[in-house]
């Protein structure tokens, strides 16, 4: 699982607070003998230093311990954090089993006050992180049970790879050696289809029985056909590609039913034994199948055709809209808010989400931009729409709450509240701003809480019930939500003057969501065979009826003026239907049985596992959990020395510590550098556990350079000892808010050097220490972007630096700096004009610090000044998505260009010098070997026009932040 990422994308150069990309610039003689080790160093890097934020420092912490994992919690989660270490040592049986292998101690960390509900297996250091609240887009499976079935499964997937050559890798690479492989040669799709079988099979839910989680790709096949084996693996900016989770599930089930479970564990062993073939992975399948990868997903795509049939016609009348061409479009939470008029959020690869307005001609006007809505959750009950916005905590990432927004949907008012609070799923009563909605504390408590503009009350829901988007009863005297528990899914009813909670329907596996209560009725979203349809139950009677014949589903149902309106999903993505109830002739439901799930009873005959048993005594110890005394983990190290943001590996060796509560992060080594032919013992230790954050770094060790003998007039080679510290106090505050993302960045850092003669070292070369302190204040604002922009189409920064010595024998200068960007939409959708400012002005001395601002591209040599201005102009726009393959080589998915012009002015003497070029980007983004990772790479023309003479340069990047 993953945390959303359109609403956290940023782009390389934008903003360097968030995700730090490498550079764009690459040498060619460099990129060459790097790259591929560069690649291999850094696959795991997301996992060794990757970090989902930390707590507040205030938080004290406890751990349990069970045979197989050691739960680390706060304090105040102790109920939440039995009740997982029961779970995850009670599936670790069933989990390990298909896969054939036993792990090690997993640590799991609980971070329970994050309105998102995610989870993260990681491998080095090997843990599971997971926020426990959970979701309101939920199946009929308690949360926690979930994540101990997918999240283990994952690292029991890693754990298989501790064998062969891979494991004896990791003696010299630590836990990272695993990540690599994986990273390398396991497909993304089978592990995350592996998970997902997992969750399935061991379970009476997960996703493999649930219609909407195979809905996109049930469409695809009968109305695009099947996409290319990259394509459906590796994704598009051209076509919705179903994504990994639904494309891996069922290549992963096809294969197991029909080669049975050996054929992944052949495939798993192969990758862990010998990794020094081409395609290990492809070799192991072949082992039991005679197959490739490419083959058994044909395999699966000719399977699914044949059980799912051909294109399928369903019963909907579309709501038309003129600006659809073609393009996948959800149109999502369609609302009627008058006779002519229905409202919907609107999401695209093209903008970013929207609520539109939609008129009975089919025009389209926008109401309002949207910040990221948690499951994509928006209510109406006849007066406003109404949805909760993800709002972080400016400082611990593990924290964040639930602003509660209301929007008009004839006028276009919108309101906002802020509570500070975990708030789900808000539904309006009437015409006020009063709300119910689901609440959780921070120690895992569930309500259903009332408020309005002066009161609140707050509903206890009974025990280990998780309550999912409630609606409003007739005349606002009651909330009917649906209930998650052990047994399913059920329908309950909150009788607000008697506070009583009581069923209305039995539990049940089939899943029911989206409820909305109309004249006696429950309307919901349910499944039927295996697809979901609308349904609808009558209060009194408990008679269920099915309203909809969907081709590949149904959902999001509401009812105005005995008119049904509701969504139903296509291969260009979900559109807004409308029928007269009167004109409806309701059919019969009947329960999904499970011969309604492919592959699934087969499948769960290979599997061993007899269930959870209760009885079962887990914990092995208990206590509170000290973070002084596990600062330091050691989970990594390598016999060179990588410089990542180099870009560069150079011979030595380096050991790498994070502690699982991600405060303290410990890099040492030792750098040989073959071109000086001398080498620097380094350390650098950053601490997060506090307000702000600290950074220390110090080095020592020979330096080397060249001098001109006077005596024999040539160069003649010379070394010197040098020693430097550098300690910084910084940090980044994230101050976003609904469709602006925005932060401010500030920093202080101390710089130290000394520097020692040998007897090597001439005498006129510096000899003494100088120290330096640098101040740096950040600042940005960009709204959101979409899956195809280049950059935001509106948003600025601003960085204001200065740097000074402090002491020392080593005069040096003072510098200061300002540099700011403008973003502005282009010409057409998705492109971008960029503008870029940066002025600096020094006061030189012996010592020369490096420029601060960026100077025109394409100038090797500048002359120094006390004063540069530098302007940049930038036009960002896509060419065409290819979606071009070649064989398993290389997956084309998007060029792209950038024309522009930089102008500096160097104020050096009168009259100034001006450097002046212009040029042309030309960009690939693609994806190499089948290789999850983003690649971009191109060439960039430059005219100099001081020179009058073109240069040229060879770009590339690779984005680890998209893996």
């Amino acid at each position: 699982m993953r945390l959303p990422k359109s609403f956290f994308k940023t782009k390389s150069g934008f903003n360097c607070l968030k995700r730090k990309n490498t550079s764009e610039i690459v040498r060619l003689f460099k990129t060459i003998p790097v790259i591929f080790f560069v690649l291999i160093i850094q696959l795991p890097l997301k996992g060794q230093y990757y970090n989902i934020g930390q707590a507040p420092a205030s938080t004290r912490w406890n751990f349990i311990e069970t045979p197989d994992f050691k739960i680390i919690y706060p304090d105040f989660l102790e109920e939440t954090a039995a009740n997982t270490a029961f779970l995850f040592q009670a599936y670790s049986v069933g989990v390990q089993s298909g896969l054939r292998t036993k792990t090690a101690k997993t640590p799991v960390i609980l971070h329970p006050q994050d309105v998102l509900s995610n989870a993260f297996a990681i491998w080095a250091p090997r843990r599971i992180e997971v926020l426990t609240t959970p979701p309101q887009k939920s199946y009929a499976h308690p949360w926690l049970n979930q994540l101990a079935l997918h999240e283990y499964r994952h690292i029991v997937q890693l754990s298989k790879l501790n064998q062969g050559v891979t494991k004896g890798l990791s003696y010299l690479f630590g836990q990272q050696a695993h990540a690599v492989s994986a990273g390398l040669f396991v497909p993304s799709w089978f592990l995350e289809g592996d998970a997902v079988t997992t969750e399935t099979l061991l379970s009476k839910s997960g996703r493999g029985r649930v219609p909407a989680f195979s809905q996109t790709f049930r469409a695809q096949l009968a109305e695009k056909g099947p996409y290319s084996y990259q394509k459906a693996a590796l994704g598009s900016y051209k076509n919705h590609v179903p994504d990994i989770y639904t494309t891996g599930y069922h290549i992963v089930a096809f294969a197991r039913e029909k080669y049975g479970p050996e054929i992944w564990n052949s495939a798993m062993d192969a990758v862990a034994r010998k990794p020094y073939l081409i395609a290990p992975f492809n070799n192991g399948l072949k082992k039991v199948s005679g197959l490739n990868k490419r083959g058994i997903y044909k395999e699966t795509i000719s399977d699914l055709n044949e059980k799912w049939e051909s294109r399928q016609k369903g019963d909907a009348q579309y709501i038309e809209v003129k600006s659809r061409k073609g393009e996948y479009i959800n149109y999502l939470n369609p609302v009627q808010s008058d006779d002519s008029t229905v409202v919907a959020l609107k999401t695209s690869f093209s903008r970013p989400p929207e609520i539109v307005k939609i008129s009975q001609e089919g025009s389209e006007q926008i109401l309002y931009r949207p910040g990221y809505i948690p499951d994509n959750i928006i209510s109406f009950n006849g007066g406003w729409m109404a949805w909760a916005e993800y709002r972080p905590h400016p400082r611990w990432q593990t924290v964040s709450n639930t602003d509660i927004l209301f929007l008009n949907p004839t006028n276009g008012e919108v309101k906002r509240r802020s509570f500070n609070r975990k708030l789900y799923s808000p539904v309006a009563l009437g015409e006020g701003l009063a709300f119910a909605a689901v609440e959780y504390e921070k120690n895992g408590n569930a309500f259903i809480s009332i408020i309005s503009e002066d009161d609140e009350i707050k509903f206890p829901v009974p025990e280990d019930v998780h309550p999912i988007t409630p609606a409003w009863g007739e005349e606002g005297k009651s909330i009917i939500f649906i209930a998650v528990d052990d047994s399913g899914k059920k329908f309950m009813k909150l009788d607000i003057e008697s506070r009583e909670f009581s069923e209305i329907s039995r539990p049940e596996y089939s899943e029911i969501s989206d409820p909305y209560v109309a004249d006696g009725w429950i309307y919901y979203t349910g499944s039927v065979g295996d697809k979901s349809q609308i349904l609808r139950m009558n209060l009194s009677s408990k008679k269920t009826e099915v309203l909809t014949a969907s081709a590949y589903g149904a959902a999001r149902p509401q009812i105005y003026n005995n008119s049904l309106i509701y969504n139903d999903y296509t291969a260009d993505g979900n559109r807004i239907s409308r029928k007269s109830l009167n004109n409806v002739e309701p059919m019969a439901y009947s329960k999904s049985h499970p011969e309604d799930w492919i592959r699934v009873n087969k499948l769960t005959e290979q599997e061993t596992f007899a269930g959870i048993d209760t009885s079962a005594d887990t914990i092995v110890s208990s206590g509170k959990y000290s973070k002084a005394r596990n600062l330091f983990h050691i989970h990594s190290w390598a016999p060179v020395y990588a410089d990542i943001t180099g870009e560069t590996a150079r011979p030595g060796f380096s050991v790498m510590s994070q502690n699982l509560l991600s405060t303290m992060f410990v890099t040492a080594g030792y750098d040989y550098d073959m071109n000086e032919q001398t080498g620097m013992f380094r350390t650098n230790v950053s601490w997060k556990g506090w307000f702000p954050e600290f950074k220390a770094g110090i080095s020592t060790g020979k330096r080397a350079g060249m001098a001109k003998d006077t005596t024999e007039g040539i160069l003649k080679r010379f070394t010197w000892d040098e020693t430097n510290l550098d300690l910084s106090v910084g940090q980044a505050l994230d101050f976003s808010k609904g469709n602006i993302n925005k932060g401010l960045y500030g920093e202080t850092t101390f710089t130290y050097s000394k520097i020692t003669h040998d007897e090597s070292t001439p005498e006129n070369i510096f000899e003494g220490n100088l120290s330096t302190l640098s101040y740096r204040m950040f600042g940005y604002v960009y709204v959101r972007q979409a899956l195809r922009d280049l950059a935001p189409r509106f948003g600025f920064n601003a960085d204001v630096r200065f740097r000074h010595a402090l002491f020392g024998l080593f005069n040096a200068e003072n510098i200061a700096a300002f540099q700011t960007q403008i973003f502005l939409p282009g010409l057409l959708l998705n492109h971008s004009t960029g503008f870029y400012a940066g002025y600096q002005r020094s006061h030189p001395q012996r010592h020369l610090f490096q420029n601060i601002v960026g100077t025109s591209r394409g100038y090797i040599m500048m002359d120094r000044a006390n004063e540069l201005l530098s302007l940049k102009l930038n036009y960002r726009f896509p060419l065409f998505y290819p979606d071009f393959h070649a064989a398993g080589l290389i997956y084309v998915k998007r060029l792209r260009a950038n024309l522009f012009h930089d102008y500096t002015k160097v104020a050096v003497n009168t009259p100034a010098k001006i450097y002046q070029s212009s040029g042309m980007d030309l960009m690939a983004d693609f994806h190499l070997f089948g290789i999850s990772i983003p690649v971009s790479a191109g060439g960039r023309g430059i005219y100099l026009h001081g020179q009058r003479k073109m240069v040229y340069e060879l770009l590339f990047s690779i984005n680890f932040y998209d893996y």
